[in-house]
Protein backbone atom coordinates (compact mmCIF):
# COMPACT_ATOMS: atom_id res chain seq x y z
CA UNK A 1 0.00 0.00 0.00
CA UNK A 2 1.03 3.62 -0.51
CA UNK A 3 1.65 5.92 2.45
CA UNK A 4 2.26 9.66 2.61
CA UNK A 5 4.06 10.82 5.76
CA UNK A 6 4.16 14.61 6.02
CA UNK A 7 6.81 15.25 8.67
CA UNK A 8 9.87 17.48 8.95
CA UNK A 9 11.45 15.77 11.98
CA UNK A 10 13.52 12.78 10.92
CA UNK A 11 13.30 10.87 14.21
CA UNK A 12 9.51 11.09 14.31
CA UNK A 13 9.21 10.17 10.63
CA UNK A 14 11.39 7.08 11.08
CA UNK A 15 9.35 5.98 14.09
CA UNK A 16 6.11 6.20 12.11
CA UNK A 17 7.59 4.28 9.18
CA UNK A 18 8.86 1.55 11.50
CA UNK A 19 5.40 1.15 13.04
CA UNK A 20 3.77 0.87 9.61
CA UNK A 21 6.32 -1.75 8.49
CA UNK A 22 5.26 -3.98 11.39
CA UNK A 23 1.88 -4.49 9.71
CA UNK A 24 2.71 -3.87 6.06
CA UNK A 25 6.05 -5.25 4.88
CA UNK A 26 5.38 -4.01 1.32
CA UNK A 27 4.65 -0.43 2.31
CA UNK A 28 5.69 2.30 -0.14
CA UNK A 29 6.38 5.77 1.27
CA UNK A 30 6.50 9.37 0.15
CA UNK A 31 7.89 11.65 2.86
CA UNK A 32 7.66 15.38 2.13
CA UNK A 33 8.99 17.61 4.90
CA UNK A 34 7.36 20.92 3.94
CA UNK A 35 3.99 22.24 2.80
CA UNK A 36 4.94 22.92 -0.82
CA UNK A 37 6.18 19.37 -1.42
CA UNK A 38 3.26 17.86 0.51
CA UNK A 39 0.76 19.80 -1.58
CA UNK A 40 2.21 18.42 -4.81
CA UNK A 41 2.07 14.84 -3.51
CA UNK A 42 -1.51 15.11 -2.20
CA UNK A 43 -2.83 16.62 -5.43
CA UNK A 44 -1.03 14.37 -7.91
CA UNK A 45 -0.89 10.91 -6.31
CA UNK A 46 -3.35 8.54 -4.65
CA UNK A 47 -2.56 7.11 -1.22
CA UNK A 48 -4.03 4.50 1.08
CA UNK A 49 -3.04 6.38 4.26
CA UNK A 50 -1.82 9.92 4.93
CA UNK A 51 -0.03 10.81 8.17
CA UNK A 52 -0.11 14.56 8.84
CA UNK A 53 1.98 16.80 11.02
CA UNK A 54 0.45 20.14 11.98
CA UNK A 55 3.56 22.29 12.39
CA UNK A 56 5.69 22.37 9.22
CA UNK A 57 7.81 24.79 7.21
CA UNK A 58 6.14 26.15 4.11
CA UNK A 59 9.35 25.52 2.17
CA UNK A 60 12.43 23.46 2.92
CA UNK A 61 14.72 25.25 5.34
CA UNK A 62 12.12 27.68 6.70
CA UNK A 63 10.77 27.79 10.26
CA UNK A 64 7.88 25.58 11.39
CA UNK A 65 4.41 27.09 11.69
CA UNK A 66 0.82 25.94 12.14
CA UNK A 67 -0.35 24.95 8.67
CA UNK A 68 -3.57 23.20 9.71
CA UNK A 69 -5.87 25.17 7.42
CA UNK A 70 -3.58 24.82 4.39
CA UNK A 71 -3.21 21.06 4.85
CA UNK A 72 -6.93 20.50 5.36
CA UNK A 73 -7.85 22.63 2.35
CA UNK A 74 -5.52 20.73 0.03
CA UNK A 75 -6.62 17.35 1.40
CA UNK A 76 -10.34 18.12 1.08
CA UNK A 77 -9.99 19.17 -2.56
CA UNK A 78 -7.80 16.26 -3.66
CA UNK A 79 -8.40 12.74 -4.93
CA UNK A 80 -7.26 11.54 -1.46
CA UNK A 81 -10.14 13.13 0.46
CA UNK A 82 -11.63 9.67 0.99
CA UNK A 83 -8.49 7.85 2.14
CA UNK A 84 -7.57 6.91 5.71
CA UNK A 85 -5.78 9.75 7.49
CA UNK A 86 -4.31 10.62 10.89
CA UNK A 87 -2.50 13.63 12.34
CA UNK A 88 0.29 12.87 14.81
CA UNK A 89 1.39 16.03 16.54
CA UNK A 90 3.25 17.30 19.56
CA UNK A 91 0.76 20.18 19.73
CA UNK A 92 -2.63 18.52 20.05
CA UNK A 93 -4.16 20.64 22.81
CA UNK A 94 -5.82 23.20 20.53
CA UNK A 95 -9.54 22.30 20.43
CA UNK A 96 -10.13 24.35 17.28
CA UNK A 97 -7.37 22.50 15.44
CA UNK A 98 -8.75 19.14 16.54
CA UNK A 99 -12.22 20.12 15.36
CA UNK A 100 -10.96 21.25 11.95
CA UNK A 101 -9.13 17.98 11.34
CA UNK A 102 -11.91 15.78 12.73
CA UNK A 103 -14.55 17.55 10.62
CA UNK A 104 -12.58 16.46 7.56
CA UNK A 105 -12.20 12.85 8.69
CA UNK A 106 -8.64 13.20 9.98
CA UNK A 107 -8.02 11.69 13.42
CA UNK A 108 -5.80 13.85 15.66
CA UNK A 109 -3.58 12.03 18.16
CA UNK A 110 -0.87 13.39 20.46
CA UNK A 111 2.57 12.07 19.58
CA UNK A 112 3.56 12.43 23.25
CA UNK A 113 1.32 9.47 24.08
CA UNK A 114 3.33 6.67 22.45
CA UNK A 115 0.98 3.79 23.16
CA UNK A 116 -2.03 5.76 21.93
CA UNK A 117 -0.60 6.98 18.62
CA UNK A 118 0.77 3.53 17.82
CA UNK A 119 -2.58 1.94 18.60
CA UNK A 120 -4.45 4.49 16.48
CA UNK A 121 -2.06 4.00 13.57
CA UNK A 122 -2.45 0.21 13.74
CA UNK A 123 -6.23 0.55 13.66
CA UNK A 124 -6.00 2.65 10.50
CA UNK A 125 -3.76 0.10 8.78
CA UNK A 126 -5.95 -2.84 9.80
CA UNK A 127 -8.97 -0.99 8.43
CA UNK A 128 -7.19 -0.67 5.08
CA UNK A 129 -6.84 -4.45 4.87
CA UNK A 130 -10.62 -4.96 4.81
CA UNK A 131 -11.52 -1.81 2.87
CA UNK A 132 -13.10 -2.58 -0.53
CA UNK A 133 -10.71 -1.69 -3.32
CA UNK A 134 -11.03 -1.72 -7.05
CA UNK A 135 -8.78 -0.74 -9.93
CA UNK A 136 -11.78 -0.35 -12.23
CA UNK A 137 -15.57 -0.42 -12.30
CA UNK A 138 -17.93 -1.45 -15.08
CA UNK A 139 -21.58 -0.43 -15.02
CA UNK A 140 -24.42 -2.25 -16.78
CA UNK A 141 -28.07 -1.23 -16.59
CA UNK A 142 -29.41 -4.74 -17.21
CA UNK A 143 -28.48 -8.20 -15.97
CA UNK A 144 -28.16 -9.50 -19.56
CA UNK A 145 -25.62 -6.75 -20.26
CA UNK A 146 -23.56 -7.92 -17.30
CA UNK A 147 -23.97 -11.60 -18.23
CA UNK A 148 -22.33 -10.85 -21.60
CA UNK A 149 -18.96 -10.47 -19.85
CA UNK A 150 -18.97 -14.28 -19.58
CA UNK A 151 -18.19 -14.19 -23.32
CA UNK A 152 -15.13 -11.98 -22.94
CA UNK A 153 -11.61 -12.93 -21.88
CA UNK A 154 -12.11 -11.30 -18.48
CA UNK A 155 -12.25 -13.66 -15.50
CA UNK A 156 -15.70 -13.44 -13.92
CA UNK A 157 -15.94 -14.06 -10.19
CA UNK A 158 -18.61 -14.27 -7.52
CA UNK A 159 -21.52 -11.91 -7.03
CA UNK A 160 -21.73 -10.05 -3.74
CA UNK A 161 -23.42 -7.13 -2.06
CA UNK A 162 -20.93 -4.46 -0.97
CA UNK A 163 -22.23 -1.33 0.77
CA UNK A 164 -25.65 -2.15 -0.68
CA UNK A 165 -24.31 -2.35 -4.27
CA UNK A 166 -25.02 -5.29 -6.60
CA UNK A 167 -21.44 -6.31 -7.51
CA UNK A 168 -19.78 -9.07 -9.49
CA UNK A 169 -16.02 -9.49 -9.29
CA UNK A 170 -14.11 -9.14 -12.55
CA UNK A 171 -10.40 -9.72 -13.18
CA UNK A 172 -8.76 -8.20 -16.25
CA UNK A 173 -5.11 -9.16 -16.38
CA UNK A 174 -3.55 -8.20 -13.04
CA UNK A 175 -6.30 -5.74 -12.21
CA UNK A 176 -9.31 -6.33 -10.00
CA UNK A 177 -12.66 -4.64 -10.42
CA UNK A 178 -16.40 -5.03 -10.19
CA UNK A 179 -19.29 -5.01 -12.62
CA UNK A 180 -22.22 -3.23 -10.97
CA UNK A 181 -25.89 -3.00 -11.91
CA UNK A 182 -28.37 -0.52 -10.39
CA UNK A 183 -31.74 -1.63 -8.95
CA UNK A 184 -33.51 -0.39 -12.08
CA UNK A 185 -32.51 1.01 -15.44
CA UNK A 186 -32.62 4.74 -16.10
CA UNK A 187 -30.78 7.95 -15.32
CA UNK A 188 -31.79 8.36 -11.67
CA UNK A 189 -30.87 4.86 -10.53
CA UNK A 190 -27.61 4.91 -12.47
CA UNK A 191 -26.64 8.31 -11.07
CA UNK A 192 -27.19 7.16 -7.48
CA UNK A 193 -25.48 3.80 -7.99
CA UNK A 194 -22.49 5.21 -9.86
CA UNK A 195 -21.90 8.08 -7.44
CA UNK A 196 -22.02 5.72 -4.46
CA UNK A 197 -19.80 3.09 -6.08
CA UNK A 198 -17.15 5.65 -7.06
CA UNK A 199 -17.00 6.91 -3.47
CA UNK A 200 -16.75 3.37 -2.05
CA UNK A 201 -14.21 1.87 -4.48
CA UNK A 202 -12.19 4.91 -5.68
CA UNK A 203 -11.44 3.33 -9.10
CA UNK A 204 -8.87 4.53 -11.63
CA UNK A 205 -10.97 3.72 -14.72
CA UNK A 206 -14.73 3.36 -15.25
CA UNK A 207 -16.58 1.85 -18.19
CA UNK A 208 -20.15 1.16 -19.23
CA UNK A 209 -21.44 -1.41 -21.71
CA UNK A 210 -24.87 -2.34 -23.05
CA UNK A 211 -27.41 -1.69 -25.78
CA UNK A 212 -28.69 1.48 -27.39
CA UNK A 213 -30.85 2.83 -30.18
CA UNK A 214 -29.07 4.11 -33.25
CA UNK A 215 -29.82 7.15 -35.37
CA UNK A 216 -30.95 6.62 -38.97
CA UNK A 217 -28.25 7.74 -41.37
CA UNK A 218 -25.58 7.96 -38.66
CA UNK A 219 -25.32 4.41 -37.31
CA UNK A 220 -26.10 0.86 -38.37
CA UNK A 221 -27.34 -2.20 -36.48
CA UNK A 222 -24.68 -3.66 -34.15
CA UNK A 223 -22.40 -0.66 -34.50
CA UNK A 224 -20.41 -0.03 -31.31
CA UNK A 225 -20.87 3.62 -30.37
CA UNK A 226 -18.43 5.06 -27.84
CA UNK A 227 -19.77 8.10 -26.00
CA UNK A 228 -17.47 10.94 -27.00
CA UNK A 229 -19.95 13.36 -25.43
CA UNK A 230 -23.24 12.71 -23.60
CA UNK A 231 -26.22 14.81 -22.63
CA UNK A 232 -29.74 14.39 -21.25
CA UNK A 233 -32.30 15.29 -23.91
CA UNK A 234 -35.09 15.94 -21.37
CA UNK A 235 -33.65 19.07 -19.74
CA UNK A 236 -35.24 22.40 -20.58
CA UNK A 237 -38.45 24.31 -20.00
CA UNK A 238 -42.08 23.95 -21.05
CA UNK A 239 -43.62 27.32 -21.89
CA UNK A 240 -46.73 28.19 -23.93
CA UNK A 241 -47.20 24.52 -24.77
CA UNK A 242 -43.69 24.30 -26.21
CA UNK A 243 -40.53 22.62 -24.95
CA UNK A 244 -37.40 24.75 -25.04
CA UNK A 245 -34.31 22.52 -24.90
CA UNK A 246 -31.44 23.19 -22.51
CA UNK A 247 -29.06 20.23 -22.81
CA UNK A 248 -25.89 20.11 -20.71
CA UNK A 249 -23.06 18.01 -22.06
CA UNK A 250 -20.50 15.74 -20.35
CA UNK A 251 -17.46 14.67 -22.43
CA UNK A 252 -14.80 12.04 -21.89
CA UNK A 253 -11.39 13.45 -20.96
CA UNK A 254 -9.18 14.55 -23.82
CA UNK A 255 -6.38 12.15 -22.85
CA UNK A 256 -8.66 9.11 -22.92
CA UNK A 257 -10.47 10.35 -26.02
CA UNK A 258 -7.26 10.18 -28.05
CA UNK A 259 -6.78 6.53 -27.03
CA UNK A 260 -10.40 5.66 -27.87
CA UNK A 261 -10.25 7.45 -31.21
CA UNK A 262 -7.21 5.42 -32.23
CA UNK A 263 -8.74 2.17 -30.99
CA UNK A 264 -11.98 2.45 -32.98
CA UNK A 265 -9.95 2.89 -36.17
CA UNK A 266 -8.24 -0.49 -35.78
CA UNK A 267 -10.28 -2.84 -37.97
CA UNK A 268 -8.46 -5.94 -36.77
CA UNK A 269 -9.82 -5.27 -33.26
CA UNK A 270 -13.37 -5.21 -34.60
CA UNK A 271 -12.89 -8.65 -36.15
CA UNK A 272 -11.80 -10.02 -32.78
CA UNK A 273 -14.81 -8.49 -31.05
CA UNK A 274 -17.16 -10.12 -33.56
CA UNK A 275 -15.66 -13.63 -33.28
CA UNK A 276 -18.23 -16.32 -32.52
CA UNK A 277 -21.18 -14.06 -33.42
CA UNK A 278 -23.15 -14.74 -36.60
CA UNK A 279 -25.85 -12.10 -37.08
CA UNK A 280 -26.02 -10.91 -40.70
CA UNK A 281 -25.94 -7.30 -39.46
CA UNK A 282 -22.34 -7.81 -38.33
CA UNK A 283 -21.17 -7.68 -41.94
CA UNK A 284 -21.60 -3.90 -42.10
CA UNK A 285 -21.26 -2.90 -38.44
CA UNK A 286 -18.35 -0.81 -37.22
CA UNK A 287 -16.93 1.09 -34.24
CA UNK A 288 -17.07 4.85 -33.82
CA UNK A 289 -16.94 7.70 -31.36
CA UNK A 290 -20.17 9.63 -31.33
CA UNK A 291 -22.52 11.95 -29.48
CA UNK A 292 -24.92 9.97 -27.27
CA UNK A 293 -28.10 11.30 -25.69
CA UNK A 294 -29.66 9.81 -22.56
CA UNK A 295 -33.20 9.90 -21.21
CA UNK A 296 -35.42 8.10 -18.76
CA UNK A 297 -37.97 6.79 -21.28
CA UNK A 298 -37.77 3.95 -23.78
CA UNK A 299 -38.28 5.55 -27.21
CA UNK A 300 -40.08 3.67 -29.99
CA UNK A 301 -41.24 6.63 -32.05
CA UNK A 302 -39.55 8.02 -35.16
CA UNK A 303 -40.91 11.54 -34.67
CA UNK A 304 -39.53 11.69 -31.12
CA UNK A 305 -36.15 10.53 -32.39
CA UNK A 306 -36.22 13.31 -34.96
CA UNK A 307 -37.04 15.86 -32.25
CA UNK A 308 -34.14 14.70 -30.05
CA UNK A 309 -31.85 14.80 -33.08
CA UNK A 310 -32.28 18.56 -33.32
CA UNK A 311 -30.10 18.91 -30.20
CA UNK A 312 -26.88 17.75 -31.90
CA UNK A 313 -26.03 17.69 -35.61
CA UNK A 314 -23.90 14.53 -35.30
CA UNK A 315 -26.04 12.64 -32.80
CA UNK A 316 -25.27 8.92 -33.07
CA UNK A 317 -27.22 6.99 -30.42
CA UNK A 318 -29.87 7.13 -27.71
CA UNK A 319 -29.84 5.22 -24.41
CA UNK A 320 -30.89 5.61 -20.78
CA UNK A 321 -27.88 5.77 -18.43
CA UNK A 322 -24.58 6.99 -19.88
CA UNK A 323 -24.99 10.70 -19.12
CA UNK A 324 -25.62 9.86 -15.45
CA UNK A 325 -22.38 7.86 -15.30
CA UNK A 326 -20.37 10.61 -16.99
CA UNK A 327 -21.67 13.25 -14.58
CA UNK A 328 -21.12 11.08 -11.50
CA UNK A 329 -17.53 10.37 -12.54
CA UNK A 330 -16.68 13.93 -13.59
CA UNK A 331 -18.02 15.41 -10.34
CA UNK A 332 -16.18 12.94 -8.10
CA UNK A 333 -13.07 14.25 -6.35
CA UNK A 334 -11.26 10.97 -7.00
CA UNK A 335 -11.32 11.92 -10.71
CA UNK A 336 -11.40 8.53 -12.44
CA UNK A 337 -11.12 8.23 -16.21
CA UNK A 338 -14.45 7.13 -17.70
CA UNK A 339 -16.04 6.02 -20.97
CA UNK A 340 -19.11 4.19 -22.21
CA UNK A 341 -19.67 1.93 -25.22
CA UNK A 342 -23.02 0.58 -26.36
CA UNK A 343 -24.09 -1.41 -29.40
CA UNK A 344 -27.06 -0.53 -31.63
CA UNK A 345 -30.07 -2.86 -31.50
CA UNK A 346 -32.79 -0.69 -33.09
CA UNK A 347 -33.45 2.77 -34.49
CA UNK A 348 -35.85 3.98 -31.81
CA UNK A 349 -38.91 3.50 -34.01
CA UNK A 350 -42.00 1.29 -33.97
CA UNK A 351 -40.08 -1.75 -35.28
CA UNK A 352 -38.13 -1.95 -32.01
CA UNK A 353 -37.29 -5.54 -31.02
CA UNK A 354 -34.84 -7.63 -29.01
CA UNK A 355 -33.47 -9.98 -31.70
CA UNK A 356 -30.03 -8.35 -31.61
CA UNK A 357 -29.75 -7.82 -27.85
CA UNK A 358 -27.49 -10.76 -27.04
CA UNK A 359 -24.93 -9.99 -29.73
CA UNK A 360 -24.98 -6.28 -28.93
CA UNK A 361 -24.35 -6.98 -25.26
CA UNK A 362 -21.39 -9.20 -26.12
CA UNK A 363 -19.88 -6.69 -28.57
CA UNK A 364 -20.00 -3.80 -26.13
CA UNK A 365 -18.74 -5.95 -23.23
CA UNK A 366 -15.77 -7.11 -25.30
CA UNK A 367 -14.99 -3.55 -26.32
CA UNK A 368 -15.01 -2.39 -22.68
CA UNK A 369 -12.67 -5.23 -21.67
CA UNK A 370 -10.35 -4.38 -24.58
CA UNK A 371 -10.12 -0.76 -23.41
CA UNK A 372 -9.45 -1.88 -19.84
CA UNK A 373 -6.70 -4.29 -20.91
CA UNK A 374 -4.94 -1.63 -22.95
CA UNK A 375 -5.16 1.39 -20.68
CA UNK A 376 -5.49 0.23 -17.07
CA UNK A 377 -1.69 -0.14 -16.66
CA UNK A 378 -1.21 3.48 -17.75
CA UNK A 379 -3.94 4.95 -15.55
CA UNK A 380 -3.02 2.79 -12.56
CA UNK A 381 0.57 4.04 -12.72
CA UNK A 382 -0.63 7.63 -13.02
CA UNK A 383 -2.70 7.24 -9.83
Amino acid sequence: MKYLIIEDREEKRDAVKAEIFLLDKDAVFDTPDNLDDARVQILTKAYDLIVFDIFLPVRKGEAEQDLSEDLIRVFAQSKNYHCESIALTLYADDDQTRTQFNDNGITVVSYDDESRWKSSLKQKIKRLAVKPRSDFLIFCALSKERAAFQMTDAVIGQMSTIEGLNCQEVLIGDFKGFCITPPRMGLVNMAITAAKAIEVFQPKLIGMSGICAGVEGETKFLDIVVGDICWEYQTGKFKDNRFFQEPYQAPVSNSLRVHLEQLVEQHEILAILKSGLFDSELKDSSMRLGAISSGSAVIADASKMQEIGMQHRKWAALEMEMYALYEAASQSLCRPMFFGAKSVVDMGNASKGDALHNSACVLSARFVVEVMKRFLPEFARAA
